[in-house]
């Protein structure tokens, strides 16, 4: 009777212990890419000429739609700077929770609200979606996707320099495609 209980309660524990595992840790195959995408919006706050207003204070980049995303990139990219600003990351569940920020990721799983985030953030942001094509968003200033499973980015020139945005000309040279 004991070794059956204490073989049950073994059992119980190495089930329990597999799916906490199982929960806790992310794929390690879209732990990648998330981090791929922080090393690009990272690249992305170094790569712009921001304008003379926007170098003061920490350097704020909002994450608008998943909060593993942000959850990664607020541990791997702690303490680091742009020039001597300190990068500092907000998470934003809805569009009216979107608040002032440097430069704005809009994850794939929100992009059906990229003009209502636009609206929002006038043009005191660089904006970046994750679209199929920046062509199918006037708004979107730089865009990630992916081409032969690779990570690239696509850069809206004229809508950036509207707002006051301008790349570095390496970084604007490196690009997918311009429009």
């Amino acid at each position: 009777m004991y070794n059956k209980f204490k073989i049950s309660f073994l059992l119980g524990l190495v089930i329990l212990f597999k799916s906490s595992i199982t929960f806790s840790q992310m794929d390690p195959a879209k732990a990648l890419k998330m981090k791929m995408k922080g090393m690009y919006l990272y690249q992305f706050a170094k790569n712009v000429y921001w304008p003379s207003d926007y170098n003061t204070g920490d350097f704020s980049v909002g994450i608008f739609g998943s909060k593993d995303l942000f959850n990664l990139l607020n541990t791997t990219f702690k303490d680091k700077v742009t020039g001597s600003q300190k990068i500092v990351w907000d998470f934003y569940e809805t569009a009216s929770d979107i608040k002032d920020c440097h430069l704005l990721f809009v994850c794939k799983e929100e992009t059906n609200m990229i003009s209502k985030v636009t609206k929002l953030i006038k043009q005191k942001t660089l904006l970046v979606t994750e679209l199929a094509d920046i062509s199918n968003s006037s708004s979107s200033m730089i865009n990630l996707l992916y081409v032969n499973s690779r990570l690239r980015y696509q850069l809206n020139k004229s809508e950036s320099e509207k707002n006051n945005f301008k790349f570095k000309q390496k970084f604007a040279d490196l690009a997918y495609s311009k429009i």
